[in-house]
């Protein structure tokens, strides 16, 4: 079998495609649409709005325990397609990076892709009048609440406050990472500045679909894997454990 071989362990994409989608998105069609753009062969960087209040919870967490920790009336409660802790959504900014597959390599670590992307989202929140810095080690442990417990490479303030975290996640060699920037609000231009920050070229994508036929298929993966009971089965596929 052939090797992989690492590319640097900093990367420099020489063209990203930025979409702001204009159109709020329901928990699911916004975890779907980000799994469609990571088919893609090119990195994508989307920012994305949701059409009613919305907490996501990493692949192997639950929804009972979103519930627990983030009570609430008309709220929805989404699995995630990546991993991290248990997010609130009904407030701050959130965006996806795709990465495509490259045929006979691999990314660096998650951790170094972590520090590469937050680094980048540093400079631009710092550009767009945001103190902050990356965070050098994990705080203490304040559980599965994602803002409760920074890690290294989280955006914090100058007081530890947490400004931006994420989850991510490999897939056939391409990755998708989730992100959420809350308790700041930095000038207007700084998802430019941040698109600027990772690619030589930065081509903006206008429109409520990236691509020709999106629809269609972000109907489709909804239909066959997001919405489906398998997919928001507590027990992730997993055989239950009976109790006596």
């Amino acid at each position: 079998m052939q090797n992989s071989t690492p590319i640097e362990e900093t990367v420099s994409l020489k063209k990203l495609y930025l979409w702001c989608d204009p159109v709020p998105r329901s928990g699911y069609e916004n975890m779907a649409a980000d799994e469609l753009l990571s088919r893609r062969g090119e990195a994508w960087l989307r920012f994305y709005g949701w059409a009613k209040p919305a907490v996501s919870f990493g692949y192997f967490d639950t929804s009972a325990e979103a519930r627990n920790i983030f009570p609430g009336v008309d709220i929805e409660y989404i699995r995630r397609w990546t991993g991290g802790g248990i997010v609130d959504h009904r407030m701050g900014y959130t965006y996806t990076l795709t990465l495509p597959a490259i045929p006979g390599y691999m990314y660096p670590t998650s951790s170094n892709l972590y520090k590469w992307i937050h680094g980048a989202l540093a400079v631009a929140l710092a550009e767009s009048g945001v103190k902050c810095t990356l965070l050098v080690s994990d705080a203490p442990d304040g559980g599965r609440a994602c803002w409760a417990s920074p890690v290294a490479s989280d955006i914090v303030d100058e007081s530890g406050q947490k400004l931006a975290g994420a989850g991510q996640r490999r897939y056939k060699g391409a990755v998708v990472h989730q992100g959420l920037i809350q308790q700041c609000e930095p000038d207007a231009g700084w998802k430019t500045i941040l698109a600027a920050q990772l690619a030589s070229e930065v081509i903006e994508v206008t429109g409520s679909a990236p691509y020709p036929g999106f629809d269609e298929d972000l109907a489709q993966l909804c239909r066959e894997k997001y919405l489906t009971a398998e997919w928001n089965d507590e027990s992730h596929g997993r055989r239950k454990t009976s109790h006596s």
